[in-house]
């Protein structure tokens, strides 16, 4: 019951917490017309974990990962108070785009702890440690359906009411969240006692000896490219190429989310069925291919079938990768480890992201989702050659 409950909670805050990075791109867009502010937002939303997030793992191993749960989540209701009151200064004012890229990095430092911690309280929910990985994926799927519900709630909510009708179900979400948290208490002890540097500098030597987890966190910082272009960029595909209304663009940027499920509950089942090093390398291949296809396409269709099939195939390899994280951390290292994979997975989004709205606001959006397909693709043809223990893997058992 614990663990459907630490789900739940982790389910409504990854969704409040995609809320606020799409308002921060979906105002961007509307006061002020720029992708490279989008990108600007974006990668605060997502850039703070490169500082930030080295200690959020010292914490989670040093403190009980909840308590750092219950204490950054307050991040995101400071982000959504600053988007609040953007709305009441001047339209395309600097004091209103300093409000929203304040807002924008208060989102990003609660990004940097709220994330690890989940992944690092996760396995005190988990009586059999032979669960772990289906639990991890479980996890990941929270985190998936999070970042592909966001917009097509947002939208739908907007549409219906209003902006400040968006930032009050946001902050509704953050407050249910943690009150299914608060009873939620375990025993834990504290697994380190040096200093952070040193700490950090242990959990590094660590990942260095296990050719593994190293080569994971190598792949997880190829996969993650795909998402800054998707928030990013896609908004802008859906109303240009495809000429979708608000509500149409909602629906169609859900379809990341339906996918991303998909792939995770395809991840649940492949994990049983051998080979999961080339199903790996597979999937993000066809996922870079995807989203660079996405930029050409004008049919509605067409571009239905590839976003589902791209996104799903994201969604396994992301599935597989934080799986094996957990499954070849120990408990010593292990908040330390879930906050490298955290730092990769919002930092690479933030540059990827930043670089798109630059390349789309010097270029177009199509070159720009052009551009990070073609990188996603040649990065993968380099790994899969010389990451050889993920090759060779075969299952997590």
């Amino acid at each position: 019951m614990q663990l459907f409950l630490f789900l739940g909670s982790c389910l409504l805050a990854f969704l409040a917490g995609h809320m606020v990075n799409y308002s921060v791109i979906f105002l961007s867009l509307q006061w002020f017309n720029s992708h490279t502010i989008v990108g600007l937002g974006y990668g605060l939303c997502f850039g703070p974990p490169l500082i930030l997030g080295w200690f959020a793992g010292v914490y989670c191993d040093r403190y009980s990962p909840r308590r750092v749960i219950l204490v950054a989540q307050n991040s995101f209701f400071v982000a959504l108070a600053f988007i609040w009151f953007a709305f009441n200064t001047q339209p395309a004012s600097d004091f209103r785009l300093g409000l929203l890229l304040v807002a924008a990095l208060f989102s990003g430092i609660g990004w940097s702890f709220v994330a690890p911690a989940r992944f690092a309280t996760l396995p005190y929910y988990v009586k059999n440690k032979s669960k772990i990985t289906s639990a991890t994926i479980a996890l990941n799927l929270m985190v998936m359906m999070g970042f592909g519900l966001a917009p097509m709630l947002l939208k739908q909510i907007k549409f219906y009411f209003d902006w400040q009708a968006v930032l009050l179900t946001a902050g509704s979400m953050f407050a249910i969240s943690t009150a299914l948290l608060l009873p939620l208490s375990f025993d834990f002890k504290s697994k380190t006692t040096d200093k952070a540097y040193t700490e950090i500098k242990n959990s590094l030597l660590f990942v260095k000896g296990s050719p593994l987890l190293k080569q994971l966190l190598l792949l997880t910082s190829i996969a993650y490219l795909l998402m800054g272009p998707m928030q990013v960029i896609l908004p802008s595909i859906a109303k240009d190429n495809l000429a979708l209304s608000d509500v149409a663009q909602g629906y169609y940027l859900s379809l990341v989310a339906f996918s991303l499920i998909v792939g995770g509950l395809l991840a649940m089942i492949l994990k049983n069925k051998g080979r999961l090093g080339w199903q790996l390398f597979q999937s993000i291949f066809f996922a870079g291919i995807g989203i660079g296809l996405l930029a050409l396409i004008d049919n509605l269709a067409a571009s239905v079938m590839i976003l589902v099939l791209s996104s799903a195939c994201g969604g396994i390899a992301i599935s597989f990768i934080v799986a094996g994280l957990q499954r070849y951390s120990n408990d010593k290292h292990r908040g330390r480890i879930m906050s490298f994979y955290t730092i990769i997975s919002q930092a690479i989004p933030a540059v990827s992201g930043v670089a798109a709205g630059l390349l789309a606001q010097a270029y177009s959006p199509i070159i720009a989702m052009m551009s990070i397909s073609g990188l996603i693709v040649i990065a993968l043809l380099i790994a899969s050659y010389f990451l050889y223990q993920v090759r060779q893997l075969v299952s997590f058992s």
